[in-house]
């Protein structure tokens, strides 16, 4: 191997996000998500570009005709994956020597979310959504779950009022209490993809004309309205929040005139 005599291999980018396809990403949580990613990165200009040419000019290129495409936030999860493949190349297979997307700095985030569903919103959507999606909305307000933890929800998740959640975004088990309308959408499963609710909710916005509203939103509508029944230790463990101050600062909108009448 190239790397072994201290030489950058002459293969192809492209060839390199092959390989850690067939290789690394099978054995990921994540593992659909990279495998489009990288096939749609091998679709580009970059991967045609030999590792013992590629640098960060080459890189700030692939940056620039992205952000173009897609957003910030989208450019920064490829950006990582891309970097972890140039890592395992320099530190396990030794086809690189420098990482060129350590080079630069990745775009900056834009500022998070805050569209929440309004009350009138919400009475209009339920009153326009299938029997099924109206299911699903409801219990995404009360639980502030997400749509893969709503559609993958099975009976034997349910224990009393709590839906124990195996599989979640950060890896880790949750246990999410239920309110009694919660309750009332039961029992599991839903009967919808994730994708499924995602598409359905985005037309029924469309349709009932509820503009800058996504299925995802309603996770910060729960958790929003949460926030107001619940202290900010019981909401983080809620809502799957490993950092509190997330909660703190993002969702406890408190007025200090209600702090100061309080006060006395």
């Amino acid at each position: 191997m190239a790397g072994v005599r201290g030489e950058i291999s002459t293969m192809l980018f492209g060839d390199l996000l092959r390989k850690y396809a067939e290789e690394r990403s099978p054995q990921k949580k994540g593992a659909r998500w990279e495998l489009v990613r990288i096939q749609a990165i091998g679709s580009d200009r970059i991967a045609a570009v030999s590792l013992k040419r590629l640098d960060r000019a080459h890189v700030a290129e692939w940056r620039d005709r992205r952000l173009k495409a897609v957003s910030a936030a989208s450019v920064r999860r490829e950006w990582n994956l891309l970097s972890h493949v140039c890592a395992v190349a320099i530190q396990e297979w030794r086809l690189l020597q420098v990482n060129p997307f350590k080079e630069l700095p990745r775009p900056k985030s834009a500022q998070p979310r805050t569209r929440i569903a309004t009350e009138q919103e919400l009475a209009k959507l339920l009153a326009g959504a299938s029997p099924k999606l109206a299911r699903v909305i409801r219990f995404a307000v009360e639980t502030g779950m997400r749509a893969g933890e709503i559609a993958s929800l099975k009976l034997s998740n349910i224990s009393g009022r709590v839906a124990i959640l195996d599989d979640t975004k950060n890896g880790t088990r949750r246990q999410v209490p239920l309110s009694k309308v919660a309750l009332e959408q039961l029992p599991a499963p839903f009967e919808l993809t994730s994708g499924s609710i995602s598409a359905l909710f985005a037309r029924l916005c469309e349709d009932c004309k509820v503009k800058g509203l996504t299925f995802h939103d309603l996770r910060r509508t729960a958790i929003v309205r949460l926030a107001k029944k619940l202290p900010p230790m019981e909401l983080a463990k809620m809502v799957g929040h490993r950092d509190l101050k997330m909660t703190l600062n993002v969702y406890y909108q408190i007025d200090p005139e209600d702090i100061a009448d309080k006060l006395g």
